[in-house]
């Protein structure tokens, strides 16, 4: 278990997207887009699912999964461990300001999921002598 410092969770919720990374069973890897995004408390976020395909079937088979945004020079990783949930008072409230937020924009477009991450490791992806080094 890692707690994030605050200026983590402040990057956080500043970007407009994050990059996740999941894992098959057998190790291929997959990336994609969030833009959904909360911090939940100091050791989870959560990153809503609308069009999960392979990402939702990693989870599924291999919760173990990282996390990655930057402004500027500014970069993070989450490393954790992923539980997907789409039903259930838990994720109604995800899906409530998710769905809000989608027709605020115009788009027609749903919450169907989504990842509670609980945080195992926080590291520095900036540039310099401190990249990769674990922080939290």
């Amino acid at each position: 278990m890692a707690v994030m410092p605050a200026e983590v969770q402040d990057l956080f919720k500043k970007v407009s997207d994050v990059v996740f990374t999941t894992a098959s069973a057998d190790g291929q890897p997959n990336s994609c887009i969030v833009g959904m995004k909360a911090v939940i408390d100091d050791e989870t976020v959560y990153l809503s699912d609308q069009f999960f395909k392979k990402t939702l079937a990693n989870v599924q088979a291999n919760p173990k999964v990282a996390i990655v945004f930057w402004e500027g020079i500014n970069a993070f990783e989450l490393h954790g461990t992923a539980r997907y949930v789409n039903e259930g008072p838990e994720f109604e409230a995800q899906k409530a300001w998710v769905d809000a937020a989608f027709e605020q924009m115009g788009k027609p477009i749903k919450a169907k999921g989504g990842c509670f991450v609980h945080v195992d490791a926080v590291f520095t992806s900036a540039p310099g002598p401190m990249a990769g080094d674990k922080i939290a």
